[in-house]
């Protein structure tokens, strides 16, 4: 039996890394990774996944590439919030390298929609989606705790999801079309630690028998809440 203590403190230790080292990760790490994620949960056992390894330096600057080109029309979009609630990313153009392009692997996650023949009809019918969405980021947040456990460095790029840059992966890649771009991680050695991450009180967010309005933040509250996350007073991820 896993000592809980033990558990609790990986969760923990789990983050978004930003910056790594450029040294090569070998297949029996990646193997580690991705064997976590073969025993995640998925409805109706569908195991949905499919994992792409990406090592090659040009696919991978490639694959940026196709991040940037949406990444300059969403800066754009995010300049359009009040200027407390815009993400870091919108503050400056778009044209350098992010961290992550230092990492050696990358894990391109797919999923395949055809596992919801698995599903009860009713529910093939009208959650397949949802179902799909779950199982994915159960093997994703198991294979970020592989990473953390096995001392490397992970970060979750959810623009790869997007549907005209996973166009363009999947015909780059000769992934189906049949197939969604769950998202991509990025894996290797840490080139720093974050900043400490801010976290919401257990009692902030636990309610006992029934909903204690009390604890529900007002719009208010909420909007304050997203400023600090966003504005840097603790790091995301």
């Amino acid at each position: 039996m896993i000592n809980y203590e033990d558990l609790l403190e990986l969760v923990k230790k789990r983050r978004s890394i930003r910056r790594f080292k450029p040294d090569s990760l070998p297949d029996e790490l990646v193997d580690k990774i991705i064997e976590a994620a073969r025993w995640a949960p998925s409805g109706a056992n569908s195991q949905p996944w499919q994992f792409v390894i990406v090592r090659d330096k040009e696919t991978r600057e490639k694959i940026h590439g196709f991040i940037a080109e949406m990444g300059e029309l969403n800066r754009k979009v995010e300049l359009l919030r009040p200027p407390e609630l815009r993400h870091h990313g919108a503050h400056a153009p778009a044209g350098g390298q992010p961290g992550y392009m230092n990492a050696p692997v990358f894990i391109i996650a797919c999923g395949d929609p055809r596992g919801s023949m698995a599903y009860p009809m009713a529910t093939s019918l009208t959650r397949a989606r949802e179902h799909l969405i779950s199982g994915m980021a159960n093997a994703f947040l198991q294979m970020h705790l592989a990473v953390t456990a096995l001392g490397l460095a992970s970060q979750w790029i959810s623009a790869t999801a997007h549907v005209l840059t996973q166009t363009r992966i999947k015909a780059m890649l000769g992934i189906p079309a049949s197939l969604d771009i769950y998202d991509t991680m990025a894996v290797g050695y840490p080139a720093g630690q974050p900043r400490p991450r801010l976290v919401r009180e257990r009692e902030e967010i636990t309610h006992r028998e029934k909903f204690d309005v009390s604890k529900h933040m007002t719009d208010e509250q909420h909007r304050q809440f997203i400023i600090r996350i966003i504005g840097g007073d603790a790091a995301r991820g």
